[in-house]
């Protein structure tokens, strides 16, 4: 059944290739669109456009773990290669709806403060269309 309500951000995760991406601590998902710009001198002072590109990206931040499912070491990897991957952002329950789209890792990092537990982050630019399927 759909999730109804307030949807608490611990039930949202990001999957790249299908797996879930371990221990991550936040995820953020950001659209945005240029606009081109449209104005002619005589537009009385006020500014014109229409719709221009569209893009996304996907981000996480996360708590290394080595020995994790899916986790840091695993988006090394897709990222040495430059491998074009499947990400969705979905808090796959039945009825709901999800982000899916295809991408590529263009940061990643890892934090090992001291005296802290170490972190990591990576974000995925969006490739072509971000679709939004119901998941069943």
């Amino acid at each position: 059944m759909a999730t109804t309500g307030k949807i608490d951000g611990n039930n949202l995760l990001i999957y790249v290739q299908g797996s879930a991406v371990a221990c991550t601590t936040s995820a953020s998902l950001s659209m945005s669109m240029s606009s081109i710009d449209t104005t002619c001198k005589d537009s009385g002072g006020w500014a014109s456009s229409i719709a221009g590109l569209k893009n996304w990206e996907l981000s996480g931040e996360g708590l290394t773990e080595f020995d994790a499912t899916y986790g840091f070491n695993d988006l090394v990897t897709l990222w040495k290669a430059g491998t074009e991957i499947t990400v969705r952002f979905s808090t796959n329950v039945t009825g709901d709806k999800y982000f899916e789209g295809k991408g590529y890792i263009t940061d990643l990092s890892e934090d090992a403060a001291m005296n802290d537990v170490t972190t990591y982050s990576f974000t995925i630019q969006g490739k072509d269309e971000l679709n939004t399927p119901t998941y069943t």
